[in-house]
């Protein structure tokens, strides 16, 4: 006879408690996705100077629009805390401070991929879509291309847009600020 293990799944709240323990410290690279402490890859010079290049695009943005994220924590469930590589977010007075970012507050996610971007694609982006984040760009460094998510639901988002080198999109929240994928893949 066969026994199904178990997982032991942690809720944000236990998570935040092993750091404040010492489980965790503050610059292990992991996040809590679905219940699960998963650890994130290094980042490589690539993938760090796209996220760069993101935040130099979004800083043309008034500071009273949106407030730059980048790596991290957005809460989406009480099991699922992420940290995105950059997120632009509703502006509050308090910068967040007293609390993490929640869906609803999300203007734009972009994960960078490389290494991960199965993962990220297969598990993150479905993971945003049933919080209803209503925009993900996922930058795919792999294949040189951004993939944009858009009209999120419970299945998914049901709208996904690619753009490739010499293209240029906008963010929903901001259709006057036009990217160009060439800035962003570099």
């Amino acid at each position: 006879m066969s026994v199904q293990l178990q997982k032991r799944l942690f809720t944000v709240k236990e998570y935040h408690l092993m750091t404040e323990a010492g489980i965790l410290s503050e610059g292990d690279r992991v996040e809590l996705i679905e219940g699960e402490i998963v650890k994130m890859a290094a980042i490589g010079t690539r993938h760090a100077s796209s996220v760069k290049r993101l935040i130099a695009v979004f800083s043309d943005l008034e500071r009273r629009r949106a407030i730059i994220g980048a790596q991290d924590p957005i809460q989406l469930t009480e099991r699922t805390e992420p940290q995105p590589d950059v997120v632009l977010l509703e502006p509050r007075a308090d910068y967040y401070a007293t609390a993490h970012p929640v869906p609803s507050e999300v203007l734009l996610l972009v994960e960078v991929s490389d290494s991960t971007v199965d993962y990220d694609r297969d598990v993150k982006v479905s993971i945003y879509a049933r919080s209803l984040i209503q925009e993900v760009w996922l930058v795919d460094l792999v294949e040189n291309c951004l993939e944009v998510y858009r009209q999120p639901g419970p299945n998914g988002y049901s709208l996904m847009l690619k753009f490739w080198r010499g293209q240029q999109v906008a963010p929903l929240a901001f259709p006057e600020l036009e990217v160009s994928v060439d800035f962003i893949l570099g």
